[in-house]
């Protein structure tokens, strides 16, 4: 299996999508493109890529949109010896446009994750997961948590049991998408990422990879002060 974990990763194109406006983290991003706002200073998509690093995963295409040169300018620095291209996919495209302008440009095998959510998830793992069949659409997944202590009461209002945030048993999409690019032919039907991912869903071409790590996301400037205190666990 090892083996056919490194001829895939040799076969594979990843697309970190960072074209959005960032709007719920304004001011902020009135300057600056969200993916390069910094967590304990490093850079949102920093983080991302070097994920993808520690998984010997070079072949990396940035989908941006909104402040592209910017972002463009950070990584041709950063990462100036690096196989990573930044191409620019309009300011208010849709995801599925953006993944067709750079179709030209995608290997056999394609990871696609969002550009403002970090996982530590286990890229081995997944790529293992996705081998298993390699007809299905991967869609990686973390299940939702109870920011609140939830009670169970009866009919006479007597509390029976409380449980103090807990995990609802419900999974909730967290990107790192794994498909084969036949896909492609029948992502350009949709004009909404969201309608295709039903049509999967519907057609149960879908398969759901559970990750029981740690993740954050980062929206609001709410999100990003708890990204500060969580990163450390992260990493």
């Amino acid at each position: 299996m090892s083996l056919n974990i490194s001829k895939i990763k040799n076969s594979l194109s990843v697309i970190i999508l960072c074209g959005g406006q960032g709007q719920r983290l304004r001011p902020l991003t009135q300057k600056i493109p969200k993916p390069l706002i910094k967590i304990k200073n490093k850079a949102i998509i920093e983080y991302i890529i070097n994920h993808f690093f520690k998984y010997k995963i070079n072949n990396i295409i940035i989908a941006t949109g909104y402040k592209h040169k910017l972002l463009k300018k950070f990584i041709n620095k950063k990462y100036k010896n690096k196989k990573i291209r930044v191409l620019n996919t309009g300011l208010k495209a849709e995801i599925i446009k953006r993944i067709e302008k750079i179709s030209n440009h995608l290997n056999e095998n394609v990871i696609l994750c969002y550009g403002d959510t970090l996982v530590d998830i286990n890229i081995n793992k997944l790529i293992q997961f996705y081998l298993k069949d390699k007809n299905k659409f991967i869609v990686s997944s973390y299940q939702l948590e109870s920011s609140f202590g939830i009670l169970d009461m009866n009919n006479k209002d007597i509390v029976t049991r409380f449980r103090e945030k807990p995990k609802l048993g419900m999974w909730f999409n967290v990107g790192y998408f794994v498909f084969s690019n036949k896909y492609l032919k029948i992502l350009k039907n949709f004009k909404k990422f969201e309608n295709f991912l039903f049509f999967l869903t519907k057609k149960k071409y879908m398969k759901g990879f559970r990750h029981t790590g740690k993740h954050i996301t980062v929206n609001t400037i709410s999100e990003l002060e708890d990204a500060k205190s969580q990163i450390k666990k992260f990493l």
